[in-house]
């Protein structure tokens, strides 16, 4: 049987420099929570397109996703920032 993180790893389409590190499913909340860790070494410039070294990452942010079923989703990661 696929495991919950790596199912919610192809659900979401992420790229093998992206790692699903924890799910974490609230029923009495009704709220499925997926923590997202950046595994790559290099990542694209938001500016260029060039592959950069990534220097350091951002605070932890949050995002609503679509809801999974009736339960809420939310997104949880520290983006990678390059120079």
């Amino acid at each position: 049987m696929q495991s919950l993180t790596s199912h919610y790893h192809q659900l979401l389409g992420l790229s093998s420099n992206w790692k699903v590190e924890n799910v974490h499913v609230s029923m009495s909340g009704k709220r499925v929570e997926i923590r997202l860790v950046c595994t790559g070494k290099q990542v694209a410039c938001p500016v260029c397109g060039a592959s950069c070294s990534i220097y350091d990452h951002t605070t932890e942010q949050r995002w609503r996703h679509l809801d999974t079923m009736q339960f809420e989703t939310i997104l949880v990661a520290c983006l990678p920032r390059c120079q």
